[in-house]
């Protein structure tokens, strides 16, 4: 999401790496393969959000990722909170999750193209773009 924040494709995530059976991701870091023209960092208050979300889906059982940590920082950046064209600033964080995978239904649009008549969250960039 460019500047957005809170909406679907936002790839502000990166893989870090993995050991044995899991994965580690750092999502807030700053821009990846992926951001689309973002800058790559989360607010604090989406962070937030996201951790007890994972944590209440675990507490239910559900199979999630889970946050090792949240870190803030003094930096800040400008989101529209409320999806309503008013932009303030928000401190910044970065969330260390962990899970099995990170394969997710959005991956799978990396592979829509225009032939379909669909298109992904990264329709008309370039291979080079997308290449890790």
């Amino acid at each position: 999401v460019a500047a957005g924040g809170g909406r679907l494709g936002e790839s502000a995530g990166g893989e870090v790496g993995s050991e044995g059976r899991w994965e580690l991701q750092l999502k807030g870091a700053g821009p990846t393969p992926f951001s689309r023209a973002a800058d790559g960092r989360k607010v604090l208050r989406s962070s937030i959000r996201e951790l007890l979300a994972s944590e209440a889906m675990h507490a239910l059982r559900l199979p999630t990722t889970r946050a090792a940590a949240l870190v803030s920082s003094d930096a800040r950046v400008s989101r529209d909170a409320g999806n309503n064209g008013q932009l303030r600033e928000e401190r910044c964080a970065v969330l260390a999750r962990v899970a099995r995978s990170f394969l997710r239904f959005g991956s799978f649009e990396l592979c829509l193209n225009e032939t379909d008549g669909r298109e992904g969250p990264s329709a008309g960039m370039t291979e080079e773009g997308l290449a890790p």
